[in-house]
């Protein structure tokens, strides 16, 4: 098949969420299976062209798009491949001036005090637009046997291609599918009022009335007119469509008019994480939980994060800011909270958590590491500090850090209040990490028991309730009683979710 996939976001070339993980590994999988695959992205100053191949600007006369209220706008495309992907680079100087994907840097708002760091782009709305309309008139560039049998579009901002694509002849036999990766409030890319839609997308009122909730108007409504939509876990797709997720609207809309989403689970790239190949999984000494192989991960790995990492000598890095340490033994327990940030995470819950297993004098010791809302890094910081020696907390990103951070951990916590997929509870059960998590959309692919541990409601006494249990058993029976626990988890993440099925289970939704 002739499949696009288009998403403003891609691992190894432009790096933001989640949706850059999936948008890379089924791009490849895909690729891997014999299948002619066009990724579409757009150029931005941040993008990392180091791994792209024969990179050249193959369309040198700009094309012009008709956008905001009927003007005519210039675009041109770049080109390339990597690891079997062809990559098609949407070119413009609004793209080439950003440092981020969605947001303003450090770096954005020393140049302009009005760019605040942390926020979204003032003009995301043109961006989008500008972009999604430049995959549908790439297609005039093409050869018949170079249009696509199926566009498949990743998330909001890319959501309206199959309403241009059905306005453009050249793609009448094209299928689309449209993925939801995030359906919570703020992540619809949603236009305020019809007023605004018609100005930026120039389709007609009759067609925008349908995408309404309330005054605003939605592309993931907007796009079932003419794709299939689909979901990260057959879990959320249910959440979404029986609204015990907030959607901010959107599940009443999709019940109005009976839409339907297809859940497909994100897989895990196994070759990027592998543990027994320090090449790949980045850390310092290789170790193999599919075969119990364990003592690199307690031993080594957990003793070079503890002096590195965790010390009173606090580490430096442009990264990283370290609040709080670790006096611990390698034998201690150790749990940990890797990810972003933010409300949707838990990590309220995570605080309460770590604040009465600290106070108890317990032999356990906590490991946070990410960074997002400053209230809630400044939540983590005053626990780190007011327990010393118990707990750390490493403020901001490194890739390194992470990976060891998490696999020096016997558990890992995953407190979301709502989750699409999840990405952390597989990365930890390749590291041999067991993953504590709130029953909840993606996460719910976790076996109770087999492949980590599930609670609800999502209280903090809830998920105490689970972790002294744990922690009980650890100290009566050994850190052996869960070996064979940690060694199916790893086994079954390999052999049920890697990409490569995955990405067959794409291709039936395609054909």
């Amino acid at each position: 098949m002739n499949i696009w996939l288009v998403a403003r976001e891609y691992a190894g070339i432009a790096e933001a969420g989640g949706v850059k993980n999936v948008s890379c590994s089924l791009s490849e999988s895909l690729a891997k299976l014999g299948h002619k695959v066009v990724f579409f992205i757009p150029l931005y100053r941040c993008t990392d062209l180091s791994k792209i191949e024969n990179f050249t600007c193959f369309y040198h006369q700009p094309v012009q798009l008709e956008l905001t209220d009927r003007k005519r706008v210039p675009v041109s495309f770049a080109h390339g491949t990597m690891n079997g992907v062809e990559i098609v680079f949407v070119c413009h100087k609004s793209f080439a001036e950003k440092n981020a994907v969605y947001t303003y840097t450090k770096k954005d708002q020393e140049e302009n005090c009005e760019h605040i760091q942390g926020t979204g782009h003032k003009d995301v709305m043109f961006l989008n637009m500008l972009f999604q309309k430049a995959v549908v008139e790439f297609s005039r560039t093409c050869s018949k046997e170079e249009i696509p049998d199926v566009i498949h579009c990743q998330d909001a901002a890319c959501a309206l291609i199959p309403n241009f694509a059905a306005q453009n002849p050249l793609l009448k036999d094209t299928r689309c599918i449209v993925t939801i990766h995030n359906a919570g409030p703020g992540y619809h890319h949603n236009y305020a009022d019809i007023a605004q839609a018609e100005y930026f997308t120039n389709l007609d009122r009759s067609i925008l009335c349908y995408g309404a909730n309330g005054y605003s108007i939605e592309p993931y409504v907007l796009c079932t007119l003419n794709a299939t939509l689909t979901t990260v876990s057959p879990e959320y797709a249910a959440e979404i469509l029986n609204g015990t997720t907030n959607t901010d609207g959107l599940s009443e809309i999709f019940r109005q008019h009976n839409t339907s989403i297809v859940g497909i689970t994100n897989g895990i790239d196994f070759d990027r994480y592998d543990p027994t190949d320090v090449n790949k999984s980045q850390l310092p000494f290789a170790y193999d939980p599919k075969n119990g192989d364990l003592k690199n991960k307690y031993g080594a790995n957990r003793k070079i994060f503890l002096e590195t990492y965790a010390s009173k000598e606090k580490i430096k890095t442009a990264d990283i800011t370290q609040y709080g340490f670790i006096e611990g033994e390698p034998k201690d327990i150790y749990i940990a909270y890797h990810g972003r940030v933010v409300h949707q995470k838990g990590i309220e819950i995570v605080a309460r958590l770590a604040e009465s297993i600290c106070s108890k004098n317990l032999n356990v010791k906590f490991i946070f590491a990410g960074q997002g809302a400053p209230e809630l890094e400044n939540m983590l910081k005053d626990i780190a500090e007011r327990y010393p020696g118990k707990c750390v907390y490493l403020c901001g990103y490194d890739k390194i850090v992470a990976r060891l951070s998490l696999a020096a951990a016997d558990f890992s916590l995953h407190p979301s209040y709502f989750e699409p997929c999840g990405l952390e509870d597989f990365i930890a059960q390749i590291f041999g990490t067991l993953p504590i998590a709130h029953a909840t959309g993606g996460l719910c692919k976790i076996i109770n028991g087999k492949t980590g541990y599930l609670y609800s409601p999502n209280t903090a006494e809830h998920l105490e309730s689970i972790v002294l249990s744990l922690i009980s058993q650890i100290n009566s029976e050994g850190i052996e009683s869960l070996k064979e626990t940690i060694k199916y988890a790893a086994n079954y993440i390999f052999d049920r979710y890697s990409w490569d099925k995955v990405a067959g289970e794409y291709l039936k939704l395609y054909k």
